[in-house]
């Protein structure tokens, strides 16, 4: 009988130092679990928008809204981010090799955080994608357009789009267009 009262004391003790040791581990990401991600709803630092935007992706419209959390960045500034990423796209400065969130940022008179809040919320993905996605697209019209450029070794093809070298070029477009670029190059010929 005592033993059994003894093992129920110690099991009941184990427990208790576990309880106290998961505590002290997870102390600061245990709450946070349970907390509402609307609780400051009425704090202009995290309001919550909805924005649509519109995906053209292999010739086919594919409407997707998304809830995201901004921070307070005026709707000035972000407008005037926004034309200069117009303006960056139209004079395909995306092509510029090395060209980086900080120089970018620095080009438009802004910070890399505004700018990269910016092209993550309007643009959808993170700054890398954008500019991949802005080189790849760019080399799919090229090469529909232009013989000569398909005939080019794809050094010089990756060194026109800006790319460090074939391996990134081949490895964004693959990502974008879910084909290999010998793959795409040979379809279009």
């Amino acid at each position: 009988m005592y033993t059994v009262l003894l093992l129920i004391l110690l099991l009941l003790l184990l427990i208790y130092i576990l309880y106290i040791n998961f505590e002290k581990q997870y102390a600061g990401n245990f709450p946070k679990l349970f907390q509402s991600p609307y609780k400051n709803t009425n704090n202009i630092a995290h309001q919550r928008i909805y924005i649509n935007s519109f995906i053209l992706q292999k010739g086919q419209q594919t409407k997707i809204t998304q809830e995201k959390t901004v921070s307070t960045i005026s709707k000035e500034v972000v407008e005037k981010i926004l034309n200069e990423l117009d303006i960056f796209e139209n004079n395909g400065e995306y092509l510029t090799k090395g060209i980086t969130l900080g120089n970018l940022a620095r080009k438009i008179n802004t910070n890399t955080a505004y700018l990269s809040e910016v092209i993550n919320i309007y643009k959808g993905k993170n700054f890398t994608s954008y500019l991949n996605d802005l080189r790849v697209d760019y080399a799919i019209h090229r090469f529909s357009e232009d013989k000569k450029f398909r005939s080019y070794k794809l050094t010089v093809i990756a060194e026109e789009l800006g790319y460090n070298n074939e391996q990134a070029f081949s490895t964004a477009f693959k990502k974008r267009t879910g084909n290999s670029l010998s793959i795409y190059l040979k379809e279009i010929n």
